[in-house]
């Protein structure tokens, strides 16, 4: 969801920096919360690395389990158990991964400190 100046405005407002109501057309610092929302929508766009995709991955999951119908989220489960995949199966699955991943990066490591 991107800013918009509104929300830099009332940020600014927050911080006892400005006051008043946002008006952009009569007020030139309410523009200027404009502009800086627009800059700040690009940096965010970039993602620059923040925050790894696994965990924006999983958020964008719990938003949509917690936003979506009941019968939709059921119907994925539904269609997961069909398919073979079981809670015990998955978290197997992903401690192996995890494992294989670790294991060699942890070896490496080892490696380039002995003399």
């Amino acid at each position: 969801m991107p800013l918009t100046g509104r929300d830099v405005w009332e940020a600014i407002v927050k911080l006892g920096l400005m006051s008043g109501p946002y008006d952009p057309r009569t007020n030139r610092y309410c523009e200027n919360a404009e502009k800086i929302a627009g800059l700040l929508n690009e940096v965010l766009n970039r993602r620059q690395s923040w925050l790894p995709n696994l965990l924006e991955t999983e958020d964008a999951m719990r938003t949509w389990e917690a936003n979506a119908p009941r019968e939709y989220v059921l119907r994925l489960y539904k269609f997961l158990n069909q398919s073979g995949y079981t809670v015990v199966g998955i978290d197997a699955a992903i401690d192996r991964e995890v494992r294989k991943r670790k294991s060699p990066a942890a070896e490496s490591t080892v490696r380039k400190s002995k003399p």
